[in-house]
């Protein structure tokens, strides 16, 4: 046995026409462990959409009126529109629906309003109230409205705005309050109206650039806390400095009074540098050049270098947010992209992609859009196709999800890895190895075949000699004693020699029949 064997592998065609990859058994099944290659797969699946994405659409009836309306594009660009209309019209309604406009004074009840304002509450009501009452009812299952995250926040901001526009109207007109509200102008009106402002949340959907911001923000809280409590741990100590030092001192009466104010003056003017030459020009005494020269440090340490640093942190953390969302979007794009092409051109409905799929694919307009977007050319795709679509040359099919492997895989903007070398050296393993078992197959059929030629070569020669010799024994003579030696020299006994046996070969009949001395020219001995 060989000290080194070779890894195990699977052919590269498989039983049902479709490509098997190259897969060495890992020895974590051995142990009982998750083998390496289920993971990959789960995480592939994931990445590819084999485990669907939640889609409200997917709760909602398949036909119908109001499912009809929920999933089309321009009630939802609609509704857009006027989420923005309504929150241009809650400045326009802040500023000019008072007594006096553009002052500080306070805005006027609904009812008292001019009718301009009365009318556009009540449209903007009426229009968030049907919108709300369209998605509820294209549910399929009313439950499922709970399980939506933005349905529940659109009720909730319904439900605020009909109790402001309608139901603290009509409560105020029973109660008979001329122009007023039932809760009075307080906080908590103010604070419904602000809330409508937070519809606006929903553009977010329609906007990736801002959630990536937003992602960004999120992702990026960590190290800004970090570097935020770095910075309050260097106020913290140069106050207790600058609290001590300045002790009966101008400048320790305006910012360093106490050990809150001191961090306040530092955080404001040292490290925002708000008016700070009025703050160094206040350390810029005999007595107090040593706080100054504090001053520049905590400057250079607080505002030069924690500052930028966590600029430089959110920026980083946001460009690699924002990489990771856009091969995100494109992934998603392009696996919606091409189901939807799929569809049109999976003749067989198999879900395989053979290779005359694949060159129907890419001349579909749709596609090719699909293809430059993601940044894949697709000539390179022809050019690898016979290595995807053929082994053995056989032709063979690819899965949707291996297809969208292989194209993710060939654009142009991806570089060579480790993980790239490794699955390269792994392919040309398998290669190899297949090679090596159809040379091993070639040359035993080989010698096989040749080992049965040089038999029947050798059987047909053994006749011809025995023909050979036979006639020689007929020519020679036709002596009862040359009779009786009829056996033919190949197969002939023994002939001793003295007390030694040899057997007689061609060879030695032929040494025979030119001795002088054995035999005369009539055949006889």
């Amino acid at each position: 046995m060989s000290a080194v064997e070779p890894l195990p592998s699977k052919d590269l065609a498989g039983t049902d026409g479709t490509r098997k990859t190259f897969k060495a058994k890992s020895q974590a099944r051995l142990f009982g462990f998750a083998d390496p290659e289920e993971i990959k797969q789960n995480i592939k699946a994931e990445l590819l959409g084999e485990k669907e994405e939640y889609n409200v659409h997917d709760l909602y009836y398949e036909t119908g009126f109001f499912q009809f309306v929920a999933k089309h594009h321009l009630f939802e660009n609609f509704t857009l529109a006027v989420i923005s209309l309504n929150a241009v019209y809650i400045a326009i309604d802040t500023d000019w629906n008072k007594p006096e406009p553009l002052t500080s004074t306070d805005s006027r009840d609904l009812s008292a309003s001019p009718i301009f304002f009365q009318m556009m509450e009540h449209l903007f009501c009426i229009y968030f109230t049907v919108e709300w009452i369209v998605r509820f009812c294209a549910f399929r299952r009313k439950c499922d409205c709970l399980f939506d995250a933005w349905f529940v926040f659109d009720s909730i901001m319904v439900i605020l705005m009909i109790g402001e526009t309608w139901v603290m109207t009509i409560v105020a007109q029973t109660m008979g309050l001329e122009g007023g509200s039932p809760l009075g102008n307080t906080g908590i009106l103010r604070l419904f109206r602000l809330l409508r402002l937070a519809r606006l949340l929903r553009m977010l959907r329609s906007l990736p650039e801002l959630m990536i911001l937003i992602k960004g923000m999120v992702t990026a809280m960590t190290s800004v806390l970090y570097v935020m409590g770095l910075l309050v741990m260097l106020t913290y100590v140069f106050a207790i400095a600058f609290t001590q030092l300045t002790v009966g001192t101008l400048a320790g009466e305006l910012f360093f009074a106490n050990i809150g104010l001191s961090m306040y003056s530092l955080l404001i003017h040292a490290t925002f540098m708000d008016d700070l030459a009025a703050f160094a020009n206040e350390l810029k005494t005999d007595e107090l050049w040593y706080c100054l020269v504090l001053a520049i440090i905590f400057i250079f340490l607080a505002s030069l270098t924690l500052m930028n640093m966590l600029v430089g942190v959110l920026c980083e953390v946001v460009s690699a947010v924002a990489v990771t969302e856009k091969e995100e979007c494109l992934s998603f794009k392009m696996v919606e992209t091409m189901k939807h092409v799929l569809e049109k051109l999976d003749t067989n409905e198999d879900k395989h992609i053979s290779y005359k799929e694949f060159t129907a694919i890419v001349s579909d307009p749709e596609a090719l859009e699909c293809f430059k977007d993601v940044g894949v050319d697709p000539m390179i795709c022809l050019d690898f196709a016979d290595l995807f679509f053929f082994a053995d040359g056989e032709p063979t099919e690819l899965s949707f999800e291996e297809f969208i492997d292989v194209v993710m895989n060939l654009r142009e903007s991806n570089e060579a890895k480790v993980q790239d070398i490794y699955n390269i050296w792994h392919q040309i393993q398998s290669y190899r190895q297949q090679d090596q078992e159809s040379m091993q197959r070639t040359l035993e059929s080989t010698t096989t075949k040749l080992e049965m030629k040089i038999e029947e070569k050798h059987d047909r020669l053994q006749g011809l000699m025995e023909d050979v010799f036979q006639e020689l024994r007929s020519i020679q003579g036709g002596s009862p004693r040359a009779a009786n030696r009829s056996t033919s020299p190949l197969h002939a006994a023994p002939v001793t020699s003295g007390t030694v046996a040899r057997r007689v070969t061609p060879a030695a009949y032929r040494r025979i029949a030119k001795s002088k001395d054995r035999w005369d020219g009539h055949g006889n001995e």
